[in-house]
């Protein structure tokens, strides 16, 4: 539909403009000019034209709406950064409820899942936090985060190094960050 409506709106002003360019006919003297006779004989193409570029701008306008309505529909919520950071605090309970028992290979494991499924996902769409909380809020949330996944990747690095009590220690100050950044959220019903 789009390459339809780029032929009808560029060939309609193309086609209007070469049929506004001819000026009219020239009347006879002693003859009172009529109202057409003040347009030149190609009204009627300039006119078809016209129509057929406000056809075309609309069918492009549609595509350009339907186009923009698919993208926020394809933006679930896995990629909204409050339902991210939200969705995190569960994991690190999870996670929290058993790192004691756990060894080097299964904290990387675990700690390297939480990072490239939603802590990264998070960081990359700064962008929505601050469209939807503002600078200053989000700034400080974000400054939170980092610091929270600092402490994650800490995490991964004293466990894969085999520094358990290191690698722990880490981890609760990853999860005290994570849980202090959530509490910025604002509450459903409260201005952001």
């Amino acid at each position: 539909m789009r390459i339809l409506a780029y032929i009808l709106f560029g060939g309609g002003i193309m086609a209007a403009i070469s049929g506004a360019a001819k000026l009219p006919a020239a009347i006879p003297e002693g003859t009172t000019p009529t109202f057409l006779d003040r347009f030149p004989d190609t009204l009627p193409e300039f006119t078809i034209a016209f129509i057929a570029t406000v056809v075309g701008l609309i069918i492009w306008w549609k595509d350009v709406f339907a186009q923009r309505k698919a993208n926020q529909a394809a933006e679930s919520d896995e990629s909204n950064p409050l339902t991210l950071l939200a969705g995190l605090a569960p994991q690190l309970s999870d996670l929290a409820s058993s790192i004691d028992q756990l060894e080097g290979e299964a904290i990387t494991a675990r700690v390297e899942q939480i990072l490239e499924h939603t802590v990264l996902p998070f960081a990359e769409a700064r962008q929505k936090l601050f469209d939807r909380l503002g600078m200053r809020t989000g700034a400080d949330l974000l400054v939170t985060a980092a610091y929270g996944e600092r402490m994650l990747n800490r995490t991964w690095s004293a466990a894969a190094d085999g520094h358990l009590t290191e690698a722990r220690s880490s981890f609760r100050e990853a999860t005290q960050a994570f849980d202090e950044a959530a509490a910025m959220l604002p509450t459903p019903g409260s201005s952001a």
